[in-house]
């Protein structure tokens, strides 16, 4: 997965990751994992603008995680509508990470990078306007 991740306002999108620590896929069923949207990278995980983690798959209108094949750690991220609506413009910062099931000490940050929101032409989300 790119380290650089570019969306427009209020659209859904979907991504697949292979979780891998040193090499080695993670066992999801020993694991819980996160996908978190910050403004600022020092911003608390409170104050993030978007996160999923992999006990709570995607909804009718809330995005989440779904793990795909959980012994070669691979999961699937959805973002729908509304999770992306109310984003701002500009560039913001994203994480992937673990939480051990038996041992919360043990966590582990697996991928980040820069997630850049575009304002969208159009916002309609039902109907054509034109008609």
């Amino acid at each position: 997965m790119s380290n650089h991740l570019t969306i427009y306002r209020g659209d859904s999108v979907s991504f697949d990751i292979k979780l891998e620590l040193e090499g080695q896929s993670i066992n999801l069923n020993n694991y819980l994992a996160f996908f978190t949207i910050k403004k600022r990278k020092t911003d608390p995980d409170e104050r993030a603008v978007v996160r999923k983690n992999s006990d709570t798959a995607p909804g009718l209108h809330c995005g989440g995680i779904t793990v795909v094949d959980p012994s070669n750690g691979l999961i699937r991220v959805v973002l729908l509508h509304d999770d992306t609506k109310s984003l701002l413009e500009g560039s913001h910062y994203y994480g992937v990470n673990c939480i051990n099931r038996n041992d919360e000490a043990l966590v582990y940050t697996l991928l980040e990078g820069s997630f850049v929101v575009n304002l969208d032409i159009g916002t309609r989300t039902i109907g054509d306007p034109t008609n």
